[in-house]
């Protein structure tokens, strides 16, 4: 079989390194050289002589052999390419099974391949591409899915900022709201203080200017006396009568005590922490469920409280485990494994909603309806769902405006009422085993708001 190449190999290396020829020049005498090769050379027989021919060169520096450096080239792309063999400069057209390589026939027929077995290298080719396509297939789905994971990893980054942030503002507008009363308060009972203060000073201070006139009038009276004793006889006995008379004169009364009249601190300072915590109820409210958002379905919109929610448009959500994604619901924020637990669902106009519990484990799994009770109103019927049970209607004459959830884990009752006029509606009876979540469903854009309970002392 011919040579791919015209030119030897050997023909094609510098005399001086013996290895392809990087960037060579051309001597006078037609020899060409590496030009570091021969610069090198040159240094260390200190005289411009030809390597091989041993002629004298007149040009330091002789010109690039820009043909030869094509070749080169070329002949170098070709080895990178692993189509022509390194060793013999032959196309690789045979592979060996034995050493599981491209060979050429020259290779072939070497002690290094003897009594091995070849085959064309297009068949070759064809069974490892058969090959790895075969286990690409797998590759590229999984690298598909990790792609998936990881958007979804991404868009879970920004849905946490997001979150942060939104929680952020709604932390420092409630802690406002806080701030503000409390300031409010203080200010109020400042002003209590102050007038308190005002006003028993300036009682003190008219009583401090009737006993000052009093005391003045008395005190002129004893030295106009005292005055009059030290007279001699004669002076004296002609005012004695006058003076005894100034003596005789009715005392006035020692004035008594003024009863309150200092600061009512006890009044300002007994528990004072408590009483104001009294008059912020009436800013504040408690709700006996708070909704998760993170279990919220995509079409699901809670209110900033989380007691509230309603359908609108379907939002770019993360996909995460704990997110409802089959059940246009949300679930409560805590569970309950034990107690009586109630909450009432202001329900309005809503023309699709159900309500109820649903089982921790039930959730985890995916199996919803493996731990679901519930009672549902839809197209103007309702109807009860429980596991292991079939769907049944119940037979209610009015529209309920508000329902009572009412959980007794411990006795295994689950009880729908009617808070407006204090009937039931349905009970469940069951043997609960796992933690339990509040459950609301809706499909209506008008929402269901779980109500606040009246805060006791």
């Amino acid at each position: 079989m011919a040579s791919r190449w015209s030119v030897a190999s050997d023909e094609l290396s510098c005399p001086v390194c013996r290895d392809t020829f990087k960037d060579p020049v051309l001597l006078p005498c037609s020899h060409s050289f590496c030009g570091v090769c021969v610069v090198e050379w040159w240094k260390t027989k200190r005289i411009r002589q030809c390597p091989v021919c041993k002629t004298v060169s007149s040009t330091k520096k002789p010109p690039r052999n820009l043909v030869l450096k094509n070749l080169c080239d070329g002949f170098l792309l070709e080895m990178e390419s692993g189509v022509v063999c390194r060793q013999h400069s032959e196309t690789l057209k045979l592979y060996c099974l034995d050493h599981h390589t491209p060979v050429c026939v020259v290779c072939r027929d070497s002690k290094h391949h003897s009594n091995h077995r070849f085959i064309p290298v297009d068949e070759a080719a064809e069974f490892y591409r058969n090959g790895i396509l075969k286990h690409l297939d797998p590759l590229r789905e999984k690298a598909k899915l990790f792609n998936e994971v990881r958007a979804n990893s991404e868009k879970m980054c920004t849905e946490i900022m997001n979150q942060a942030q939104e929680t952020e503002t709604h932390i420092r507008e409630e802690f406002k709201v806080l701030r503000d009363f409390l300031r409010r308060e203080e200010e109020t009972r400042m002003v209590a203080l102050k007038g308190e203060e005002g006003h028993k000073r300036s009682m003190m201070e008219e009583r401090i200017g009737v006993l000052t006139t009093e005391i003045n009038a008395m005190e002129s009276t004893v030295k106009s006396i005292e005055a009059g004793l030290h007279d001699d006889d004669a002076p004296f006995l002609l005012k004695a009568r006058g003076l005894l008379e100034e003596a005789q004169r009715p005392l006035l009364d020692v004035p008594k005590p003024v009863t309150g009249a200092l600061i009512d601190v006890a009044q300002h300072l007994g528990n004072m922490s408590y009483n104001v915590w009294y008059n912020m109820k009436q800013i504040v409210s408690y709700t006996p469920v708070i909704l998760n958002p993170n279990t919220a379905h995509r079409e699901l919109h809670l209110s900033e409280g989380l007691t509230s929610v309603k359908c609108g448009p379907k939002q770019p959500l993360a996909t995460i485990p704990e997110r409802m994604e089959h059940h246009h619901c949300v679930l409560g924020f805590e569970g309950v494994s034990s107690g009586i637990h109630s909450w009432d669902v202001h329900i309005g106009d809503n023309q699709v909603w159900a309500l109820g519990v649903i089982a921790q484990d039930a959730h985890r799994t995916g199996d919803i309806q493996s731990g679901l009770w519930m009672v549902r109103f839809c197209l103007g019927k309702f109807t009860t769902y429980a596991p292991s049970c079939p769907v049944s209607v119940l037979p209610l004459k009015d529209r309920l405006q508000r329902v009572r959830v009412h959980l007794d884990w411990d006795k295994g009752k689950l009880s729908f009422y009617n808070p407006d006029t204090s009937t039931l509606v349905h009970t469940f009876t069951h043997t609960f085993t796992d933690t339990l979540f509040p459950y609301i469903n809706t499909w209506n854009d008008l929402p269901l708001k779980i109500l606040p309970v009246q805060l006791g002392l």
